[in-house]
């Protein structure tokens, strides 16, 4: 009974959370750095592919998972990009499901030798449904406690489609960057057969890399570094601020990360530290984190599994030639793998 109460209040807790953000959300932000703003694209790479697979609250019946492709390529003239973000979320054992497609513009400028900056938009299609096929009607149910296979309720809710705008931009070199984005700027409606408007939300990003020792062999960088970083998101009522670690010994990146700091306490469902590592096997990275909840019921729910795989190609040559040469090539310094 116990375990069972659990699993509503996990349920309840999940939906209150979707009502309230309403977004997917990773654990690995710059595994998924385009979930973060549509200005990453073409920043760390000529073009990369990402798959990412998260697994939230598994030991409940009616987990909550996502799975999310993303990609980018950045053209010939080497200022402009183009991407694709595409992902799909399952919440609880309803089977709310949310769909999202989007298409991302990005351009890079170089300010000075010291700075950089990148701006980009996305423009997204999304789709939310209810799997009626998941649901148990009180029509459906017998005495001797066997269920009926139909129902005779009505499917009154169809899905929500709606087209929702992003922006956000980078300042950033080879040491610090600051990201600001906005999601949602036209805020659409994801009611089902009334209307509910989604509220834009806005990122704030950033971090320093501190460069412990670095090199190059066979035209690729070597390093070892340690990256503090904060995020801070708004969207309504709902704020959340996460502190981030990473340190980095090419090739292996481990990190840490306190999801939700006690700043906000009316959301502490959500707190949870987050122990990250990721491996760059060129052009192949691996990422893997879990999810530790903080809350004291938090150790029913199993926590969140996330895995992530990316392909990468990235022209070493070019950035040695431009770094020997003196001539401007910035990479940002945010953990990448």
């Amino acid at each position: 009974m116990v375990v069972r109460i659990l699993q509503i209040l996990c349920l309840l807790l999940g939906v209150l959370q979707l009502g309230q953000a309403q977004d997917m959300h990773f654990s690995q932000q710059y595994a998924t750095r385009l979930h973060l703003n549509p200005a990453y694209a073409g920043i760390h790479a000529d073009y990369s592919a990402i798959l990412t697979y998260r697994n939230q609250w598994p030991s409940l019946n009616g987990a909550f998972v996502t799975n999310q492709f993303a990609g980018y390529y950045r053209l010939k003239n080497e200022s402009t990009s183009v991407g694709l973000v595409m992902a799909l979320d399952k919440a609880g054992a309803a089977g709310l499901s949310n769909f999202q497609l989007g298409g991302i513009y990005a351009y890079q400028a170089i300010i000075n030798e010291n700075l950089a900056f990148s701006a980009g938009m996305q423009l997204s299609y999304g789709s939310q449904s209810v799997d009626y096929s998941e649901l148990t009607f009180g029509d459906q149910l017998n005495n001797d406690g066997t269920t009926n296979l139909n129902s005779v309720e009505p499917y009154v809710y169809e899905p929500a489609r709606y087209v929702s705008a992003e922006a956000g931009g980078i300042l950033y070199n080879n040491n610090f960057w600051v990201s600001l984005s906005a999601y949602h700027l036209n805020q659409p409606n994801i009611g089902f057969n009334f209307t509910s408007k989604l509220k834009a939300k806005y990122l704030l990003n950033g971090g320093y890399k501190f460069v412990l020792n670095k090199y190059y062999y066979l035209n690729k960088p070597y390093e070892r570094s340690i990256t503090p970083s904060l995020t801070y998101m708004h969207q309504g009522n709902f704020k959340k601020l996460d502190a981030g670690l990473y340190t980095t010994i090419t090739p292996i990146t481990l990190g840490i990360l306190y999801r939700g700091l006690p700043v906000f306490t009316e959301y502490g469902y959500d707190h949870a530290v987050v122990l990250i590592a990721g491996i760059v096997l060129d052009p192949i990275k691996i990422g893997y984190s879990y999810d530790v909840p903080v809350a004291q019921w938090g150790a029913s729910t199993g926590g969140a599994h996330e895995i992530s795989l990316s392909f990468e190609k990235i022209n070493y040559n070019k950035i040695f030639k431009k770094r020997v040469s003196g001539k401007n090539y910035k990479r940002i310094a945010c953990p990448s793998f």
